[in-house]
């Protein structure tokens, strides 16, 4: 019965809780200010969002369960369409690379280039409670402020210049760390089936 309670029950329960802490959670602002907020941030410069994204809040709690899951829940929420939108224009790139069509590839590096100051907005603009998942939004912030800074999506279109080996590692890191917050929710399923089979 315990291991049914901690290989099934238990993660089910972490995160029907994250998600019932989301509707709990008040912000003591008002949603006028907040829409204003975001308004204000989805117009900064690249460097603003920087400086932005390096400035944690002092409130962040570590090592709380409840606070990591609604974190995460929080994160899937606001940043899944992003996600899966990169992961289409990574496709979308690798495609145009491999036919080598200009016009193609000039599209979905202005495509790329939106998307990825769309997520860094989202992620800057989320409210997190964990140190371990604001950890982790930080790293994603960074990896995309360098693909934001590659040539290729500045302009320079020269396919026999640009590095597609390096900007298709800094979309593999991007996944890579979205990855790490989904699996901080759910405990690792090796170690309960190994202890069901003894």
């Amino acid at each position: 019965m315990k291991k049914l309670f901690h290989g099934a029950i238990l993660p089910f329960v972490i995160f029907t809780s994250g998600i019932l802490l989301i509707g709990c959670d008040q912000s003591p602002q008002s949603s006028a200010d907040q829409s204003e907020q975001a308004e204000i941030q989805a117009n900064q410069s690249d460097s603003t969002i920087e400086k932005q994204a390096t400035s944690a809040p002092s409130e962040l709690k570590g090592g709380n369960m409840f606070y990591i899951a609604r974190d995460v829940a929080s994160v899937q929420l606001k940043t899944g369409d992003y996600v899966t939108k990169l992961q289409q224009l990574q496709s979308d790139l690798q495609q145009a690379i491999d036919t080598q069509n200009q016009q193609h590839l000039q599209q979905t590096a202005q495509d790329l280039s939106q998307q990825l100051r769309g997520f860094n907005t989202t992620l800057i603009s989320l409210e997190l409670k964990s140190q371990e998942i604001d950890a982790i939004r930080q790293q994603v912030i960074q990896a995309n402020q360098q693909m934001l800074k590659s040539s290729f999506l500045n302009g320079d279109l020269n396919l026999s210049q640009v590095d597609f080996k390096k900007i298709e590692k800094q979309m593999n890191s991007i996944q890579m760390d979205m990855l790490k917050l989904a699996s901080m929710l759910i405990p690792s399923g090796g170690s309960s089936t190994n202890s069901e089979q003894s």
